[in-house]
């Protein structure tokens, strides 16, 4: 998030929660291992090459983690939220580019 999406990492936060694989499947299929990424960006701050090489390089991070037996089905997605939609310490992101200005 820092280096490809020029996010701070000091306001980086991530939160990993864990499931028992026999609740995942892919194609109906039960897998071994499995893996999602779901990020949250303000909307318009990210070039869509910066989104597609964000893309790539955690799906590599991935696949280093869990090795081959990941399936091609694992996703990183990169949602865009409206910079009044959303913020951290009772200001939204709206706010905080307003203020800055």
């Amino acid at each position: 998030m820092a280096s490809v999406m020029r996010k701070k990492a000091e306001l980086t936060a991530v939160l990993v929660e864990t499931h028992d694989t026999t609740r995942w499947s892919i194609g109906g299929q039960p897998v071994s291992c499995a893996a999602h990424l779901d990020v949250k960006v303000t909307a318009g701050t990210n070039s869509a090459d910066e989104k597609a090489e964000f893309v790539r390089q955690a799906h590599d991070l991935l696949r280093s983690a869990f090795g081959a037996s990941l399936p091609l089905a694992t996703y990183v997605v990169v949602n865009e939220v409206t910079a009044d939609a959303w913020g951290y310490g009772g200001l939204t992101q709206e706010a905080r580019r307003t203020a800055a200005a």
